[in-house]
């Protein structure tokens, strides 16, 4: 099982790099490097490990990609530096865990990124541009698989060392909020799965923060001295670094807001969180100092708000007040419980057949001079209203057919015949053709090719044979082949207003549910789309009375007061 749940969050790794990649370009490094020119080629030393400084400048790039560059250079550096030296941090830790990382493993990591290039000397140019070989790029994967099977090695250690009793309060302070009032039995998973989580990331933090406060950081290359973690803020008992500050204010950041008024924002957050901890030290609360800053500050939060909700007091006419306040949030709305099957209807053979036919009659009557004219009024491609002009592009830029015959064809002709895409079929007029940059400019009409209504018809008769085996119990919805369906699950809380959480509005689909007898496999086709559900809970819309939900009242009335103490504390 921990096998499986490593590899599957491997895919992240895969994606974190590939676009890593994608978001640098060779240029952007080229002149970082060259900025950074310097005899040494490490920005500085962790424990007398050398930290290359392609790595911190490919850390700055990431991040400066990340915000459009709508961040100081100072900020993004102080990030990326703190953020090479917790990766070797997470290396000590994986260490003293004595994780080891197979070659074969790093060896699939390494296909699956070069996988999601269109071919190998797209993927070596990334390589390049990035600062990579081969071989350190695997280095680096492995370093990515140990600290994330580090980080999968404390979890299952937080697992092994929650109570019952621990279940049991988390349960009871968020039953209202994450476990929507369901009884503990049905949802005490979940329950250890959000405790595992958060055990997890505080572990982890205490092992890097311990890691942290005994390292050695030596031979530090000048151009990076400044981005080295130093205290910014100093009072009473906080201490914020540069790296502290800069964490926050990045979040606001990527909240949309523009430098000067993040600035204000992260001075306002970091008052308020002083605020809290001089509270929570007045009200006798201790936090836990091995915990990194911002973690000691959610400590004290979360200690503080327990100990102001526990001494609320109240009087049943404050619930009475309260509840016909709110009455409307109490009221059962009507929701549905479905199992959802459903996939795209691909164009069938014939119907790629029928649009390769009429891209042919297109190209029988098209020519140079009247292609931009043909291409307004006929291609189903957005450039129709530039006459289908692309403009210049790379081979790698098109689709593998496209490129070949737009390389290949002969500037000022239409290509003698129809292209087949994954898009459709294509009629190409080459326009120009740069060889100094490899690239060329070209027109095109789309004939795209549309899934017909015998191809629905036909899909729909397969899928109505698919529900009479679920019917009869022959098939379940967990069972369908997932290389056919794109989903295939229980979906729950399905609102009538069209909502499925999971899936998002699908209006009409959610009147087809609400419709449907109970239990009963219903298949339909909606824009394109199969559907197979199965309704198997419709709630109806209930009005009730105090008595009903009188603990979740409770639990509503002492949040709220509490919620307006600690805004005081903040004031």
């Amino acid at each position: 099982m921990a096998i499986r749940k490593f590899r599957q969050k491997m895919k992240v790794i895969t994606l974190v790099i590939t676009v890593a990649f994608v978001l640098s370009s060779a240029a952007l490094y080229i002149m970082n490097q060259m900025n950074y020119a310097t005899t040494k080629n490490y920005a500085l030393k962790v424990n007398g490990n050398e930290v290359k400084i392609e790595n911190v400048m490919r850390s700055k790039n990431m991040l400066a990609n990340n915000f459009k560059n709508n961040v100081d250079e100072d900020i993004v550096g102080v990030l990326a530096l703190d953020q090479v030296i917790e990766n070797e941090l997470a290396q000590e830790l994986a260490d003293s865990l004595k994780i080891r990382i197979s070659s074969k493993d790093v060896n699939n990591e390494y296909k699956n990124i070069e996988a999601n290039f269109k071919d190998k000397e797209q993927f070596k140019r990334m390589l390049t541009a990035q600062g990579y070989t081969k071989a350190s790029l695997k280095k680096e994967l492995e370093k990515s698989m140990r600290s994330m099977k580090a980080r999968e090695v404390i979890g299952e250690e937080a697992k092994s060392s929650i109570t019952e009793e621990e279940i049991e309060k988390y349960y009871e302070e968020n039953k209202y909020s994450i476990f929507q009032g369901l009884p503990l039995v049905d949802v005490k998973e979940k329950v250890e799965q959000y405790l595992v989580q958060e055990k997890a990331t505080m572990l982890f933090d205490k092992e890097i923060k311990k890691l942290r406060e005994k390292m050695t950081l030596s031979d530090v290359n000048d151009q990076f001295t400044k981005y080295l973690e130093k205290p910014q803020i100093e009072k009473e008992d906080l201490k914020i670094t540069n790296v502290d500050y800069s964490k926050i204010y990045i979040t606001f950041i990527s909240s949309g807001l523009d430098k000067e008024k993040a600035k204000e924002e992260t001075d306002k957050f970091i008052e308020s969180q002083m605020k809290i901890l001089k509270s929570a030290k007045e009200n006798g609360i201790e936090v836990d100092k091995d915990l990194s800053i911002s973690l000691q500050i959610k400590d004290a939060y979360e200690k503080l708000y327990n100990k102001i909700e526990s001494q609320i007091e109240y009087k049943d006419e404050d619930l009475k007040k309260f509840f016909d306040e709110n009455k409307q949030f109490y009221n059962i709305q009507p929701s549905a419980d479905a199992y959802i099957a459903y996939f795209k209807v691909k164009p069938s053979d014939a119907d790629k057949k029928a649009s390769e036919e009429k891209a042919k009659d297109i190209l029988a009557i098209v020519n140079k001079d009247n292609f931009a004219s043909i291409a307004k009024e006929k291609s189903e491609c957005p450039s129709s209203v530039n006459g289908g002009d692309l403009g210049w592009f790379t081979k790698e830029d098109m689709v593998k057919e496209f490129s070949d015959a737009a390389f290949k064809g002969n500037v000022g002709e239409v290509y003698p015949e129809v292209v087949n895409t994954v898009f459709g079929s294509h009629i190409i007029f080459v326009q120009e053709k740069n060889e100094k940059d490899k690239t060329v400019r070209a027109s095109h009409i789309l004939v795209k090719s549309n899934v017909s209504p015998e191809t629905i018809a036909e899909k729909l008769k397969e899928e109505e044979l698919e529900a009479d085996k679920l019917s009869k119990g022959e098939e379940t919805f967990e069972n369908l082949p997932k290389d056919k369906f794109t989903d295939s699950s229980l979906f729950t809380s399905i609102t009538e207003q069209g909502y499925i959480p999971g899936l998002g509005y699908k209006e009409e689909l959610v009147k087809e549910i609400y419709k449907a007898p109970l239990n009963k496999v219903v298949v339909k086709n909606i824009d394109g789309e199969i559907y197979v559900f199965q309704k198997i809970k419709e709630i109806q819309r209930k009005e009730v009375s105090l008595d009903e939900v009188k603990d979740q009242v409770i639990k509503d009335y002492k949040t709220q007061k509490t919620v307006e103490k600690i805004q005081n504390i903040l004031k």
